[in-house]
């Protein structure tokens, strides 16, 4: 078997500081931003997640999955219908200063979307998922970063509870990593604590680590974030009740797709329920340079 090495370091850390997490972003394919989340924020999303986890195991909604073969881990998908923390963490300043780094300008400056909105939490003995890279399902193979990938910590990052393996550089290798077993990559752990966040480019190579803790969870969000003319993972519009998404922002219900344009073409959706096509966002909101609003609008986080 083959062994790619990891390349020269210097890794990234967790920093506070916005543009270093750029600079890593552009360099190595992700960054890591600490103290992102407040420790309020923290204790709430960590405490919903436990509740929701509760729900779906009394429910028997918790199966395996090619994820998770061996359903020892919990994985909830669609958290936007869950509790409003999920659905203003979409729209969250630093989720969407460096979705516009990975991603860069659009046609029109329409914004991006949101892919999809989970949690992965990790429990003790559970296996690693393996490398691999989000933009693996795209054949041919397209050289360009077309998702921008967030995990939010609700519990300290490290080695010993599964803490996200990253192949620093991988990004800008140009091929998807083989998985016919004749090569192994090198990784390590993407470390820090509750409340940071790991940005990664899609392209990365990366995977859930193995929880070798006797007692101890680690809690993720994943949100995920692609350009204006792929399909999200997750319809929106199609799945989320419409009287959650009564008090969403235009913002947010652009991000989770209920805007009607594409490519510069207003299409309102005339056959959509009524319910549904009250939430949609026309042509005087959709077209904006989200980009320049988040720069001039959002403070930098503070250096500590």
């Amino acid at each position: 078997m083959d062994i790619v090495k990891l390349p020269e370091g210097p890794f990234p850390v967790a920093t506070p500081d916005w543009e270093q997490v750029k600079a890593d972003l552009r360099e190595f394919g992700y960054g890591i931003a600490k103290g992102v989340l407040s420790p309020e924020e923290v204790r709430t999303m960590r405490a919903i997640l436990t509740r929701e986890i509760e729900k779906d195991e009394q429910a028997g909604k918790i199966k395996e999955s090619y994820t998770d073969r061996d359903a020892v881990n919990r994985r909830l998908s669609v958290l936007s219908d869950r509790h409003p923390v999920f659905r203003d963490l979409a729209e969250h300043p630093f989720a969407l200063e460096m979705a516009a780094e990975i991603l860069g300008p659009s046609y029109l400056n329409e914004t991006f979307l949101l892919h999809g909105l989970s949690a992965n939490v990790t429990r003790p003995g559970s296996s690693d998922m393996g490398i691999h890279g989000d933009t693996d399902f795209i054949r041919p193979y397209i050289n360009a970063p077309l998702f921008a990938r967030m995990i939010y910590f609700l519990d300290d990052f490290d080695e010993e509870v599964g803490a996200t393996r990253v192949v620093p550089k991988s990004h800008i290798w140009g091929h998807l990593p083989l998985k016919d077993g004749s090569v192994k990559y090198e990784s390590l752990p993407a470390l820090g604590p509750a409340g940071s966040v790991l940005v990664y480019d899609g392209r990365l190579y990366h995977g859930t680590g193995a929880n070798r803790s006797k007692d101890r969870e680690r809690a993720g969000v994943i949100a995920g974030y692609v350009h204006s003319w792929m399909r999200p993972l997750v319809p929106f519009p199609m799945i989320l009740d419409p009287k959650v998404m009564e008090g969403a922002s235009e913002r947010c219900r652009q991000l989770l797709g209920y805007g009607t344009v594409n490519m510069g073409f207003d299409l309102p959706w005339t056959q959509a329920p009524e319910e549904i096509a009250a939430l949609t966002v026309g042509q005087k909101r959709e077209i904006t340079d989200m980009r320049r609003e988040v720069r001039q609008d959002t403070p930098q986080q503070p250096a500590s």
